[in-house]
């Protein structure tokens, strides 16, 4: 670990702490301030975020909309930090109290056929939420997590998730996260997977929002592979801090034509479409901040 990872290290873990002590009211205030502020200090973060928001609201958007999205998407940015720190101290009743979900049927339909079933999220809303609620509401979730840098701030990390009631896979183990999801799967769990975003450079071109861009295959490989559902879902900021809307949509059918790797591109991209459906329902909560997107379609 560098000297420069060992301070934003303890910067993070520090701040973890302080938004825990302060009363719930001050602590979204001063997450508000801080997206703010991070808006301002990081030109770059902000120019890939205003790219990425163009593309969503389209042509017709002036650019004083444009700028108002990305305002709010740094403020939104900054309230998911706040509720992460602080979702470790709710209990389960107030987890289940302070989320609203529209599609649980979906999630029992799925799960009544014995394959478990795959949750597949855009980077939206607070997707930490979600996963506690399940465990909250007593179902068995694992959940494939990104390796975060330094070491340290990962630990703290997996000790938060897990104290929720999830079983953890890091991302980048490769074929042993693969085996892991599917003895998920087999076992009759939900496997929750934020994937809008290529993080691993083995995902596949799809279209999103008039425009090229890459998203993993997995999701879609691991369904046709399993026979489990597939589940586009987005955790949404409600009106009130620290309260949150989810929505599951009903499974993807897959079409299978015997080759597995045109099925594989096509279930992707109908996932992108239904990500483009749930990305466009609040596009100032799409914590996407690097640049997405491609190019025009081809």
């Amino acid at each position: 670990m560098t000297p420069n990872s060992q301070a934003a290290s303890r910067r993070w873990l520090v701040a973890w702490q302080l938004v825990r002590k302060l009363p719930e009211p001050l602590a979204f205030a001063l997450g508000g301030v801080g997206g703010r502020v991070y808006r301002r200090l990081d030109r770059g973060r902000r120019e890939a975020l205003e790219a990425n928001l163009a593309q969503v609201l389209g042509p017709g958007s002036g650019r004083r909309e444009l700028a108002r999205a990305v305002r709010r998407g740094f403020t939104s940015y900054g309230r998911y930090w706040v509720e992460a720190f602080r979702l470790e101290d709710l209990t389960a009743a107030s987890i289940r109290e302070r989320l609203r979900i529209e599609g649980r049927e979906h999630i029992d339909t799925a799960l009544a056929g014995g394959r478990g079933a795959i949750f597949a999220s855009p980077h939206i809303g607070n997707w930490d939420a979600g996963g506690a609620w399940l465990a909250a509401s007593g179902y068995p979730a694992t959940a494939v997590v990104e390796r975060l840098r330094p070491a340290e701030l990962y630990e703290r990390f997996a000790v938060y998730r897990r104290a929720l009631g999830l079983e953890l896979l890091p991302l980048d183990d490769g074929s042993e996260t693969l085996r892991g999801v599917v003895r998920a799967l087999r076992a009759g769990r939900l496997a929750c997977l934020v994937c809008d975003r290529d993080l691993t450079g083995g995902g596949l071109e799809v279209r999103l929002f008039g425009a090229r861009t890459v998203m993993p295959g997995g999701p879609a490989s691991i369904a046709l592979r399993t026979g489990a559902p597939l589940l586009p879902c987005s955790v949404y900021h409600d009106r009130r801090p620290g309260h949150w809307r989810a929505v599951v949509h009903p499974p993807l059918e897959p079409e299978r034509s015997g080759d597995s790797r045109k099925d594989t591109l096509a279930l992707t991209q109908r996932l992108a479409e239904e990500f483009e459906g749930l990305i466009a329902a609040a596009p100032e909560q799409w914590h996407v901040l690097s640049r997405y997107f491609r190019g025009p379609v081809r």
